[in-house]
């Protein structure tokens, strides 16, 4: 819908481009810059004057474009057209063409190229104006105020075509923010799954060694002895079923029992006891 809206416009537009035509009777102003951009300062060799004054002379209203406009112009530049001198290269001659552009700085007359062999530039710029104006003055210029309607219409469809390209860039640039949201909505959704993954890797390791640990209490609580001094050494009573488990019989060397009834030795090493029988040895848990 968009692009043939854009198409409709466009075909709108040539249209009234062919109504204005580009003529300078087009025209109600002219525009003459005070200074030119390959002359030294402001109205340097009177340039700027003369050209002023070649445009009056032909019917034109002519201001400096640092002077206070009139107000229609003021409010819309596109009811003048834009003097402009330029420098036509040249080794042995001082040459120039003026230029007309409209408001948009488009080319709308080149004028013939003035040349002239004289040296002094104060004396040659003068006469290579006038013989380039003489090609603008051909042109035998009147205002035609008819066509300021074409030129209105021309410059209101202008205006639309740039409204609709700004409301284009604002639609394309709402739509890279609504994606870079999207995205980033997405990437807190991932990473609120992979951390609500990670908090389930980290439970499940939490209560894995906390069943291991039961499981590891639990025996250690179903194989402890508690040691009950006799008169000869001491009884490993079963913690769980309070059952005399085995009786033990001191011997001449310091922690070291023999087990009533079994070729076995129960002893101390380090911080830990053992029951040894046969060369096999295994840790007993005893409570003194």
């Amino acid at each position: 819908m968009f692009k043939k809206l854009v198409f409709i416009v466009v075909i709108l537009c040539i249209s009234f481009k062919g109504l204005a035509q580009k003529d300078i009777n087009n025209y109600k102003y002219v525009v003459v810059p005070l200074q030119f951009d390959f002359l030294k300062g402001k109205d340097k060799y009177r340039t700027s004057t003369l050209l002023r004054h070649l445009f009056k002379n032909e019917g034109f209203m002519v201001y400096f474009d640092e002077e206070n406009l009139p107000e229609d112009l003021f409010k819309d530049r596109c009811l003048g057209i834009y003097a402009n001198l330029v420098k036509v290269p040249g080794v042995f001659k001082s040459k120039v063409q003026i230029e007309l552009k409209d408001c948009y700085g488009e080319l709308i007359f080149l004028s013939d190229v003035g040349q002239t062999k004289i040296k002094e530039y104060s004396k040659a710029y003068p006469e290579v104006i006038k013989q380039a104006f003489k090609s603008i003055a051909f042109l035998n210029y009147k205002y035609d105020a008819s066509s300021k309607v074409a030129l209105e219409k021309e410059s209101e469809i202008q205006t639309k075509l740039e409204n609709i390209k700004e409301s284009n860039k604002e639609a394309e640039k709402a739509k890279a923010e609504v994606e870079k949201l999207k995205k980033e909505v997405e990437d807190l959704k991932r990473q609120k799954e992979e951390a609500l993954k990670k908090a389930e890797i980290e439970k499940a390791k939490v209560e894995e060694e906390a069943i291991k640990k039961a499981e590891v209490e639990k025996a250690n609580n179903s194989s402890a002895f508690l040691a009950k001094i006799t008169q000869n050494g001491y009884q490993l009573v079963n913690a769980n079923s309070e059952e005399i488990e085995m009786e033990l019989f001191k011997t001449a060397a310091p922690n070291v029992y023999t087990v009533k009834g079994k070729n076995a030795i129960v002893f101390k090493e380090g911080d830990k006891w053992f029951y040894s029988e046969n060369d096999t040895k295994k840790e007993l848990n005893i409570k003194f």
